[in-house]
């Protein structure tokens, strides 16, 4: 984007999240950002998701041109660049709900439907809102800069919505970390980018089971090197992980966040 602006260009910037997902749409008029759309989301918002969700790009891609018509919608309030990225960064860092928000899972909500994912239900909002915006209110709710997200968040803590892929809190991960310490620097090190790589977003406290499996899969390996009933010890706590996890009523788990 901010190449884009040095180069003063006139037309359309479409951000992608994978096949099957909607796109966002970044207009620029003579290296101005002038509007953003990601369906119901429109104007600063859309940047603001987009930073949040940002691990979940898979391609982005520029068609120069010009601009027929706008939607005064999706107009960004700030005209300069800086001011825009800087202000979404802040909008971001203070988001409350960030930590539960991950845009490519599935979703399942009590009323019976479902949704491919997160990113669908926030660019298709208004066949959602009736039904989020009734949810009362609770001390689990958590600020976040999109209302859209205050709801979801409500949603998902309160068990009303579900991610349908289970998932692991990261609190549940102490007593499998007990089993092998101390680490030396290098396992600590490699452990902690490893679990990096695997979260959906910097700040989550969940993984998902699937990924979960990948780094219990590198725990019982250090627990092996320890001795073989460090190993044992070790799987049995992996085992009982799972079953907590993929038993429970409450796959998604938000109400431990």
């Amino acid at each position: 984007m901010q190449f884009l602006s040095l180069e003063r260009v006139t037309g359309i910037l479409n951000v992608s999240f994978g096949r099957s997902l909607p796109e966002a749409i970044i207009y620029f008029v003579t290296g101005n950002v002038t509007t953003a759309e990601f369906g119901a989301i429109v104007g600063d918002a859309v940047l603001d998701m987009l930073l949040c969700q940002e691990y979940a790009i898979k391609e982005v891609s520029f068609a120069p041109g010009r601009i027929n018509q706008l939607n005064e919608q999706a107009i960004i309030v700030r005209a300069s660049l800086s001011g825009v990225m800087l202000n979404v960064s802040k909008d971001v860092d203070r988001c409350q709900s960030r930590p539960y928000i991950y845009g490519t899972f599935p979703m399942a909500f009590k009323d019976g439907r479902s949704a491919d994912s997160l990113l669908h239900v926030l660019h298709d909002f208004g066949k959602w809102n009736e039904y989020l915006s009734a949810i009362p209110k609770s001390d689990r709710d958590r600020a976040a800069p999109l209302k859209e997200c205050v709801l979801l968040y409500r949603g998902l803590s309160q068990g009303i919505i579900q991610y349908t892929t289970p998932m692991v809190s990261l609190r549940s991960f102490k007593p499998l970390l007990d089993i092998v310490q101390p680490l030396s620097d290098k396992e600590s090190n490699n452990l902690r980018g490893y679990m990096r790589s695997l979260l959906p977003q910097p700040k989550a406290t969940h993984m998902s089971i699937d990924r979960f499996y990948a780094f219990a899969s590198a725990i019982e390996s250090i627990a092996q090197r320890r001795s073989n009933e460090t190993g044992d010890k070790a799987r049995r706590a992996i085992h009982q992980l799972i079953q907590n996890t993929t038993k429970s009523g409450d796959p998604s788990g938000a109400q431990k966040a």
